[in-house]
């Protein structure tokens, strides 16, 4: 572990287009690392805290979760690859739940629980959906594939479906071209800036369910009820040329990496629509919701991540800027992924603290 030199990150908030924003005054504090040294992560997929501030850090290609003191000190490390009590095939999230107990919730179908020493407790088999997600004790997140679209549902500890929520036409992200051989395969490509796709975030005892090209976000209690509606009257962020030139290459690049024929860049190039989606992502901490857009030049490197502050009750609060996306937001600390320049990932942990 090692420590970042002390510094004070302060961030004053923006004027939106349309006119002048409420501003939040975000203030980060000293940067902490954890796992540079010792490389611990091959991954990492989810973060969060428990009651006592120890944190856990999901590391998808390991198949394993790292405990971690409050002050950043490696406890234990639990899970492996398999299929037995406390093994993990696909891990994605996990969540302090409100049982006091940790859920590590897999991309496909199992939910397991485990005692935060990493004991096993159960399993839960939700064969067919898929982004698993915790809303509560017997509500869960998740979507399935139909036939011409993926839609987000909600389902309880049977498997039973309670509600829907949004659609993804596949329309929006692939097309339907012979390959070399003649043979017709359809060909996905799905770029977050202006394909739209479903927003799911859990904290304290609230979730978030959205669709990035709308802002309209539902926060959820424990029991799938809707307790409030994030929304903002804003229009789509248009996409200018230096943006638009962008994403065609990054397209270029991607097909040409999987050896496709150049026909299936060029048509999926077309889909590339006039405007950016509204939501980038969205997080929960105890005390707030915050809904993160995309930056004015998404080409940019570096570029700060603009984002809106909410009440758990759905109160907008102010707009402020992130230097990144943080993976995780608990009460007092930011959690970010980062990269060094071996292409090692390591944890970044930073205390915050926010002014309206």
């Amino acid at each position: 572990m090692a420590i970042v030199p002390s510094a004070l990150f302060v961030i004053l908030a923006f004027a939106a287009a349309a006119g002048q924003e409420k501003i939040a005054d975000l203030k980060l504090g000293p940067a902490q690392e954890i796992g540079r040294e010792k490389m611990l992560f091959a991954s990492i997929a989810s973060v969060c805290e428990d009651d006592r501030l120890h944190f856990y850090v999901l590391d998808r290609m390991e198949y394993a979760v790292h405990k971690f003191s409050p002050e950043g000190r490696r406890l234990a490390k639990f899970g492996r690859k398999g299929q037995g009590p406390g093994d993990f095939q696909s891990p994605g999230q996990i969540v302090f739940t409100s049982g006091r107990e940790l859920a590590v919730l897999e991309d496909l179908y199992y939910v397991s629980f485990l005692k935060t020493d990493g004991t096993f407790i159960r399993r839960l088999d939700l064969n067919g959906r898929l982004g698993l997600g915790y809303i509560g004790p017997d509500r869960y997140y998740g979507w399935v594939w139909r036939p011409e679209d993926q839609q987000q549902l909600m389902v309880d500890a049977g498997n039973e479906i309670l509600r829907t929520f949004h659609t993804l036409a596949k329309g929006l992200f692939s097309v339907d071209l012979p390959d070399e051989t003649g043979r017709r395969v359809m060909f996905n490509y799905s770029h977050d800036a202006y394909v739209p796709r479903f927003l799911y975030a859990h904290g304290g005892h609230v979730s978030a369910i959205g669709i990035s090209d709308r802002y309209e976000i539902e926060l959820l209690d424990e029991r799938g009820q809707t307790v409030a509606t994030l929304r903002r009257n804003l229009k789509p962020p248009g996409l200018s040329g230096r943006e638009r030139d962008f994403l065609k290459r990054e397209l270029r690049e991607f097909a040409e990496s999987k050896g496709w024929p150049e026909r299936v860049a060029r048509e999926l190039g077309k889909k590339i629509p006039s405007h950016k989606n509204m939501i980038r992502a969205v997080r929960i901490s105890p005390r707030h919701v915050f809904a993160f857009r995309f930056p004015a030049d998404i080409s940019a490197e570096r570029a700060p991540s603009p984002a809106d502050v909410f009440t758990p009750k759905g109160e907008f609060l102010g707009t402020t800027e992130f230097p990144d996306i943080p993976l995780f937001i608990s009460a007092g600390t930011a959690y970010f992924v980062k990269t060094d320049a071996g292409g090692d990932l390591y944890l970044l942990r930073r205390s915050y603290s926010l002014g309206f």
